[in-house]
């Protein structure tokens, strides 16, 4: 027990040298009305079975895995939502609690954690290389009537069938495999009062031989994240380049916030596959009811328990607790998306200066 609670008071010592997925797990832990107590609460509690004076166990571990991620991914998700792409760097995290008094840190998977969140996003290419991840992007804010990439960039003339050597559509071939490839056609949408689809700069895809255009965008925020970096690498060094273009994830469904006093914005999210629900970005951590299904290593004292068993589904709930519905047990990679008009985006990753 000394090493790991040495460890856990190193832990909030180098708060300076932290990575956001520390920080974020530091505010976790120490709220227990919303952690702590979503672990042994005897009324509802992951483990309310638990005796007094038990131990956790690896087998209660594995046997409710699905529900512990999805507890951390809720939270995550509240507490730190404009912190994702961060955390989404780091492979794995180490979250700390307490029972009676014993001492134990969950061991978990960032990929897999993410697998239990679900939010639209999207791909973004503007001539703004001054935002951070947080900051909202609105289409009032965006010059109208007006080209802001070349024709060999992206096609100025859609009506008239794609050109297939513009960048952007080349680097989307390539990319956005899930959209059907070189079967497509991709662009970059236009400005407002300029033929406008959905939102100036989102990459768009053309279905070949069909008047059908669709969103690019994925609903798992680790393969959103990931095919925008890879577009913005297929674009470097492309006819895209010195237009002070960048490229950035975006959340697609963003609202102003009522919820609260500070009127700020709330996006739409869905925890373990459920259904998606308007969350207000100053919300605080909730006790969430849980479903999914991974696996989930544990540190019980000083070892590290593995956890590889199969995992097990468990029932969802399907009911809305502090703005987020749960429902269900599957996490969606891709959401087909067709055109809708977009009042604003907000910034998960990037800028990709091309």
């Amino acid at each position: 027990m000394k090493k790991l609670f040495l460890l856990f008071l190193i832990f909030f010592s180098v708060a300076a040298q932290a990575t956001a997925l520390d920080i974020c797990l530091q505010k976790i832990s120490l709220n227990d009305n919303f952690w702590q107590e979503r672990l042994f609460n005897k009324k509802n509690g992951i483990f309310n079975t638990l005796g007094d004076q038990e131990k956790l166990t690896d087998e209660m571990v594995q046997k409710n895995k699905a529900k512990i991620y999805t507890l951390l991914a809720g939270n995550i998700l509240l507490n730190c939502n404009k912190d994702l792409a961060n955390i989404e760097e780091q492979p794995r995290g180490l979250i700390y609690f307490k029972h009676d008094t014993n001492n134990y840190a969950f061991d978990f998977s960032t990929k897999t954690l993410f697998d239990y969140m679900e939010m639209r996003t999207g791909i973004l290419v503007i001539n703004k290389k001054n935002l951070s991840h947080g900051d909202v992007l609105e289409l009032s804010s965006l010059p109208k009537n007006k080209k802001f990439f070349s024709d060999k960039c992206s096609d100025h003339t859609i009506w008239d069938n794609l050109d297939d050597d513009a960048a952007v559509n080349i680097a989307g071939q390539a990319v956005f495999n899930e959209y059907g490839g070189s079967k497509n056609e991709f662009f970059l949408d236009f400005a407002e009062g300029d033929n406008r689809r959905a939102f100036p700069g989102l990459v768009l895809m053309d279905k070949t031989w069909s008047t059908k255009e669709t969103i690019v965008t994925y609903r798992n925020i680790n393969t959103g994240l990931e095919k925008t970096r890879l577009f913005a690498s297929k674009l470097k060094n492309s006819a895209c380049s010195n237009q002070d273009l960048a490229v950035y994830s975006v959340i697609l469904d963003v609202k102003r916030d009522t919820s609260s006093e500070k009127k700020g914005w709330a996006i739409a999210a869905g925890i373990g596959g459920g259904t998606m629900a308007w969350i207000g970005l100053s919300a605080g951590a909730v006790a969430l009811p849980l479903a999914a299904t991974a696996s989930l290593p544990v540190i019980i004292g000083n070892a590290m328990l593995s956890t590889a068993a199969a995992a097990t589904s468990v029932p969802g709930w399907g009911w809305i607790v502090a703005g987020v519905a749960i429902a269900g047990a599957t996490a969606i990679s891709l959401y087909p998306s067709e055109i809708e008009k977009i009042d604003q985006v907000m910034i998960l990753d990037g800028p990709y200066n091309l």
